[in-house]
């Protein structure tokens, strides 16, 4: 696991734009098949695409998302939203967060891959702080768009993507097949959960690779899902409408389409979860119980073929590395020019940040002796999940003042 809990669904609302898209996407040359390479970013997929002949900008491969979304208008000319429609967007109280326009006759292309005459949502403002959150610049969120055109295979281990033509893909050896439901252009698997004491419970949870960490479930809405004795209260995400609050902790044991299982799973159970609950077609009722997120789905290599409502799994060497939890009790943001400065953004209530006087805004100068700056966040987020018990020092800056710290990494969940 290289990223913790920082993106959770993007678009926290269902908006069908495909049917608006008159040529979808096309392997180039008369190719049956293609490869890409992508960056893992804080545990999501980050690739770069060329649009409207401009570019590479960084956009993020969310098969949690319908839709594509652009984060900052700049990156398209202003003729793409020449009598857009606009969408509100409303937070759960009920207040208006922002409007969503929908951009057309965009042209997209990646390495041996184009699409024309293409439709995405973008932000009338951007007030995520999504390269805070990253570390990099993110322009965007590349949704269903691959998934419905092509057979699409995500290699972790090897930061690929491979599209494969429909009529010319064979299922490889070495996978195991497993049944997905895709609704609403999105893929859902059936899994089983067990906490100590507690029978198995079914649920239907959303795959999606625009979330960072393990499991989400709804405890709030689905009664037999029991939270574990021991959590801790957490933010568990960003989205256009706000932070998503909630509760942390471990699920004995967890079944994923009845081929995989894991134990001792970190599982986010989000308070006031305000999901889209039940998803309906000619095939009857599908209930979304959670989400199925990156440090999940990065242990394996998934083809994903929604034509055929499938995936194929095949187990990658990380497969038994546990699942494992920030030890020393605060969370960050990349801030300045080239987001290599680092800045404290919460402390966790009974952990070794507070218990040596760390606090909000304090910025990182140094761990170990070594400039932050020479860290990617990825990096500075793999010392906080350090060996319980090792130690690391810091130097932070405070109202204009150096501080030396002293940190031992512990377990807190």
């Amino acid at each position: 696991m290289k990223g913790k809990l920082l993106i959770v669904s993007l678009v926290l609302f269902c908006i069908n734009l495909n049917a608006q898209n008159p040529l979808g996407f096309s392997l180039s040359n008369g190719k049956s098949y293609v490869e890409l390479s992508f960056r893992e970013e804080s545990n999501l997929i980050v690739v770069p695409i060329i649009l409207n002949g401009k570019g590479p900008f960084n956009f993020i491969l969310d098969t949690g998302s319908e839709s594509g979304l652009i984060f900052d208008r700049w990156v398209i000319a202003e003729n793409n939203l020449v009598n857009a429609r606009q969408i509100p967007v409303y937070a759960s109280n009920g207040n208006k967060v922002t409007d969503l326009l929908v951009a057309s006759d965009l042209n997209i292309k990646m390495t041996g891959v184009e699409a024309s005459q293409q439709t995405m949502l973008v932000l009338s403002e951007n007030n995520l702080d999504i390269k805070g959150m990253l570390g990099i610049n993110a322009h965007g969120i590349l949704g269903s768009e691959l998934f419905n055109r092509f057979v699409v295979e995500i290699d972790y281990e090897e930061e690929k993507i491979r599209l494969y033509d429909h009529a010319k893909f064979k299922a490889p050896r070495g996978y195991k097949k497993v049944k997905i439901d895709v609704k609403d252009f999105r893929p859902y698997i059936t899994t089983q959960v067990k906490q100590r004491g507690h029978k198995k419970v079914k649920v239907d949870l959303l795959i999606d690779t625009g979330a960072s960490s393990a499991i989400f479930l709804d405890a709030e809405r689905h009664e037999e899902i029991v939270l574990p004795k021991k959590t801790l209260d957490h933010t568990l995400g960003s989205g256009i409408t706000g932070t998503l609050d909630g509760k942390i902790g471990r699920v004995q044991k967890i079944n994923i389409g009845g081929k995989f299982k894991f134990r001792k799973v970190l599982t986010s159970f989000p308070q006031d979860w305000r999901i889209r609950k039940e998803l309906t077609d000619k095939d009857g009722v599908l209930v979304r119980h959670g989400t199925i997120g990156s440090d999940v789905l990065s242990k394996f290599n998934i083809i994903y073929d929604y034509m055929n409502e499938v995936a194929y799994f095949k187990k990658e060497k990380n497969y038994r590395e546990e699942f494992k939890f920030n030890r020393a009790g605060f969370t960050f943001v990349a801030e300045g020019k080239d987001l290599n400065e680092y800045v404290v953004t919460s402390i966790i209530p009974g952990s070794p940040a507070e218990a040596i006087g760390l606090e909000p805004n304090d910025e990182i100068i140094a761990i170990s002796g070594k400039p932050v700056f020479f860290y990617s966040m990825s990096e500075l987020n793999g010392f906080l999940r350090g060996t319980p018990g090792s130690t690391m020092e810091l130097i932070i800056r405070r109202n204009g003042e150096l501080y030396k710290k002293r940190i031992k990494l512990k377990r807190l969940i």
